[in-house]
């Protein structure tokens, strides 16, 4: 997958006959999916597939898009259960202080000076994200990306910083 590409939303189940799909975006924002052109959606199956936007639309508490080649309600279901991802230049505008999750890919953790591992992946937690850090040894640990457990990221160094070093010990 191209590293200037964002994973911006799920793709749920379809809606109607005509080849819409409900789209949980993972900011909550839909303005930015309403500009789009094009997308790419990487399926169940792992096939990525580029696909035209042909038209978007608000339904109760839902956002539905269709797409050029999926149409129909048998088409689109192929796309069900798939992620949306779209250029780094068409997402969200962040204000100052924010960033997408896919930045903190790679940073290296610091603690007490020394590197002790990196940031190998993000998942969601009950209150904050957890960062996976797999340490210098090889083993991974789970850190909640929030005050007070690490600061915040400063992408110019490619570092977070560990408050919490008893983390380490989980």
């Amino acid at each position: 997958m191209d590293d200037r590409l964002l994973v911006t939303a799920a793709v749920g189940r379809t809606h109607g006959y005509e080849g819409f799909v409900h789209i949980h975006p993972y900011s909550g924002e839909t303005e930015h999916l309403r500009r789009l052109e094009e997308c790419t959606i990487v399926c169940r199956d792992g096939r990525s597939v580029r696909v035209r936007v042909l038209d978007t639309r608000d339904h109760s508490d839902s956002f539905l898009m269709r797409f050029s080649g999926y149409e129909s309600k048998e088409k689109a279901s192929m796309l069900s259960g798939g992620k949306m991802y779209i250029r780094r230049e068409e997402g969200p505008r962040l204000e100052d202080g924010e960033y997408y999750i896919a930045d903190l890919f790679g940073l290296s953790l610091i603690c007490d000076g020394r590197t002790v591992g990196t940031v190998e992946s993000v998942c969601d937690g009950a209150q904050a994200d957890y960062l996976m850090v797999r340490k210098s040894d090889g083993s991974s640990v789970l850190i909640p990306n929030m005050a007070p457990f690490v600061s915040k990221p400063d992408f110019e160094k490619g570092t977070i910083e560990l408050v919490e070093k008893s983390l380490l010990e989980i």
